[in-house]
């Protein structure tokens, strides 16, 4: 992983993590993770350590985590880089379909792939938006949906963690990897897009579905603003834990997503006043 020192002076022992989390945690809870290992200098035993210690800390709530595989999605969404349209042809006649047990998990850091491949951690099944659940309500957060649309809407994984009173914990992340305000993305009335994605047939053959998303989440790529917005509005909500580059925050998901609700529903009001004068 790259270091954020170019000798390594500063070492997060899993011990001092754990402390540090037993601090605002409690067993019960339900968290949703994201992590950035490289800010904290040296993690001995890097993403096992931490994942090891997160199944410590909450050992009678639940862990989630992204897992997310866009690209294994459509190539005509692809920007970096794109693909011709030969190109896309060839490559949806040969994708894989989406295997909740063994489709990697891509570009999003190495501890939620760790954390996918651990003991006892279940996986939900859409194809290019899932999430790993661990804990005493793994089955539930993981289960298979009605219907593959709107991946971060009132049915799904996001939305099990705000009625489970559940917190984000960002492990030296900031708030552009927050899934869960996604939540707010998808349930404020904006317009929906469709996606493609592989799937396996009853035949065992791979075949593309289509289904429903909210159009440009993050619309305005602007959840960091948003967070700094959140944190000067409520303070007293968001544990902040100074670490070598930036912060351990723990945040209730219920006042995040509810804030974000209404910052957003604003800012749409006003981004379309704007628009028509």
């Amino acid at each position: 992983m790259p270091y954020q020192e170019k000798i390594i002076k500063t070492v997060m022992p899993a011990k001092k993590l754990k402390s540090i989390l037993e601090k605002y945690l409690k067993p019960t809870d339900s968290i949703e993770v994201h992590t950035s290992l490289s800010a904290f200098g040296y993690i001995p035993g890097g993403e096992q350590s931490v994942v090891r210690v997160l199944k410590e800390v909450v050992n009678q709530g639940n862990i989630i985590m992204a897992a997310q595989t866009a690209d294994i999605g459509d190539p005509i969404d692809w920007e970096d880089p794109p693909a011709t349209s030969e190109a896309r042809k060839e490559i949806m006649e040969n994708m894989p379909a989406f295997d909740k047990e063994t489709t990697p998990i891509h570009y999003i850091g190495k501890t939620p792939e760790y954390f996918r491949t651990s003991k006892d951690v279940k996986r939900s099944n859409h194809p290019l938006y899932s999430m790993c659940a661990w804990g005493k309500d793994a089955d539930k957060i993981a289960r298979v949906r009605d219907s593959y649309d709107y991946p971060f809407g009132l049915n799904s994984p996001v939305a099990d963690l705000y009625n489970l009173d559940g917190k984000v914990v960002m492990l030296g992340t900031d708030y552009e990897s927050c899934t869960s305000l996604h939540l707010a993305d998808s349930t404020i009335g904006r317009p929906n897009l469709t996606e493609k994605a592989p799937i396996k047939g009853e035949d065992g053959k791979t075949k593309w579905i289509t289904f429903k998303n909210v159009d440009d989440l993050d619309k305005y790529d602007d959840f960091n603003d948003f967070g700094s917005y959140f944190e000067e509005k409520y303070p007293d909500l968001v544990v902040k834990v100074p670490i070598l580059k930036g912060y351990i925050r723990i945040i209730p998901v219920k006042p995040l997503i509810d804030e974000a609700r209404k910052y957003y529903t604003k800012k749409d009001k006003e981004m379309a006043e704007e628009a028509n004068k």
